[in-house]
């Protein structure tokens, strides 16, 4: 008497079966379907904050004083009284290569890279006036701060970008996509945070704040991280969901090969 193949037939699968497995392939579908809209958001993000990081200002700086406070109200008459404004615009590489001018302080960068049309020369002169040297030393500590979260952003996008390549070419997720993520997140909403502290800080003296740069990474650090929480929850309920079709098959041949 020949030998009862073993292998599988097809054919075989019940009913209960099959509707398993087009379950799965619908579960499949809709995994698909997600690591699709993961990798749009991933790719979207990076985009934006390095577009952002090297040609977008992050951080505006508003100073604005009349002429009776620099130079004493006595020497100046209301009707000759002025007001003085000067407007500096940082984008992270600003923020990365400030020192290259070899400033003697961040008042003088700020004197030398103003929007206005006064010089320099008076415009810190204006500064130093109505600055004390404690003042100068805490914008020079805030400029060295915000130099390490500059250097830590563009890093968090670099690891980021690296991480994306690698694990998302496969639609693989894990601990060291979530690190990246994570990563960014947290460089995105910590440069942020430090401009708001610095703006407050500086209240009173002049407006300090994040310009669109920051914000725009900042947001797409938020974003980012939500997204990919919803997706690892949505993947983690979708495999929970899948139903063992391999062990069913095996148990509806052992009962076929008990009965012949």
């Amino acid at each position: 008497m020949a030998k009862r193949s073993k292998k599988k037939n097809p054919n075989m699968l019940t009913e209960r079966q099959k509707a398993d497995i087009r379950h799965n392939e619908a579960l499949d579908k809709k995994k698909k379907s997600l690591n699709i809209r993961l990798n749009i958001a991933l790719g979207i993000v990076l985009g934006v904050s390095i577009f952002a990081f090297l040609v977008l200002p992050a951080l505006n700086m508003n100073f604005s004083s009349y002429l009776s406070e620099i130079v004493g109200g006595d020497m100046i008459t209301e009707e000759n009284d002025t007001q003085m404004g000067v407007t500096v615009d940082m984008t992270f590489i600003d923020i990365l290569t400030a020192l290259t001018q070899s400033p003697k302080d961040s008042v003088d960068y700020i004197s030398k890279n103003n929007d206005s049309s006064i010089s320099s020369g008076i415009v810190y002169n204006a500064f130093m006036v109505m600055m004390t040297d404690d003042d100068v030393r805490m914008l020079d500590k805030a400029y060295v701060v915000s130099l390490a979260l500059a250097a830590l952003t563009l890093a968090a996008c670099v690891i980021l970008l690296l991480g994306v390549s690698v694990t998302r070419g496969k639609n693989r997720n894990g601990i060291a996509l979530a690190v990246c993520i994570w990563l960014f997140s947290a460089a995105s909403a910590l440069q942020w945070l430090f401009f708001v502290a610095v703006g407050i800080a500086s209240a009173g003296r002049g407006q300090i704040q994040p310009h669109i740069a920051s914000w725009l990474i900042f947001v797409g650090g938020a974003a980012v991280a939500v997204v990919y929480t919803v997706f690892c929850a949505k993947v983690k309920k979708l495999d929970a969901d899948r139903r063992d079709v391999a062990v069913a098959a095996r148990v509806e041949e052992e009962k076929t090969n008990a009965v012949s």
